[in-house]
């Protein structure tokens, strides 16, 4: 049988569906709707900043401005990840009844995350006006970040996703390494608080370098050099790649596994 390709205009109507329908039924029956994909980050913004900004101070500038856009960034990785791994569980009768190219079901889910972090930049972006903050040029460059880090989340969504069909502990697995790695990563907290010798360690994590680089670019108003950029390109695709290799290697045993 001829198989579509993946990018076909039925195959991209397929993925539209998929994406705005999944992004409806999440706030389908609740009484705020949609509100909660602004209430859920703003209240736990909330929480941290009275924590760490009144009672544990931290020498950071704009302290604000610099949490919320790590929360944001942070939450969108995991939300979308945490979602994608059962994305084939969820989307059972649709992935053994119809032919399409299973890699669909993931990139809807991945997009169902990214509009909810799209909503929650618009409200950074009100944060930031508000702020003393002058707008700069540089702050175009976080395009750049946002793309990588969606290919950051494709990438581990690929793996997670096909992994699980066959490992089902995958997903209190990756939620503990998901509480492990918010804590590990310099979102409440700035990276010079961390000795010197463990800066190496902790920019091994592509997430740290986005979420610090982006910070810069906003709150600094300048792009970091063009090397650390490079850095995390080349980190961002080589996860895109490995989870696109992981997937296509199993991607056959997704249906009569699910």
């Amino acid at each position: 049988m001829k198989r579509d390709n993946k990018f076909s205009k039925k195959n991209l109507r397929i993925l539209k569906e998929i994406a705005i329908s999944d992004f409806k039924v999440r706030y389908q029956n609740s009484i705020l709707g949609y509100v909660w994909t602004l209430f859920k980050p703003l209240m736990l913004f909330a929480v941290l900043y009275v924590v760490f900004s009144i009672f544990m101070r931290f020498p950071v500038d704009n302290y604000q401005l610099y949490l919320l856009l790590g929360i944001i960034i942070w939450n969108f990785f995991a939300e979308a990840t945490a979602i994608a791994l059962r994305s084939f569980e969820t989307k059972r009768s649709l992935v053994t009844k119809i032919y399409f190219p299973r890699i669909i079901v993931v990139l809807a889910s991945t997009l169902t995350s990214f509009m909810t972090f799209v909503l929650n930049i618009v409200v950074f972006f009100i944060f930031l006006a508000f702020s003393q903050i002058n707008f700069d040029i540089s702050f175009f460059f976080f395009l750049i970040y946002v793309i990588e880090l969606y290919f950051i989340i494709l990438g581990v969504s690929l793996a997670l996703s096909s992994l699980y069909i066959k490992f089902r502990d995958l997903s209190h697995i990756w939620e503990v390494l998901l509480q492990i790695g918010f804590w590990m990563t310099p979102i409440i907290y700035p990276v010079s608080m961390i000795p010197q010798a463990y800066h190496r360690f902790i920019y091994m994590n592509p997430l740290a370098r986005i979420i610090e680089y982006s910070r810069v670019v906003f709150i600094d108003g300048y792009v970091p050099a063009m090397s650390l950029n490079f850095v995390v390109i080349g980190m961002s695709f080589s996860i895109f790649i490995i989870g696109l290799l992981i997937f296509n290697k199993l991607e056959s045993f997704i249906p009569e596994n699910i």
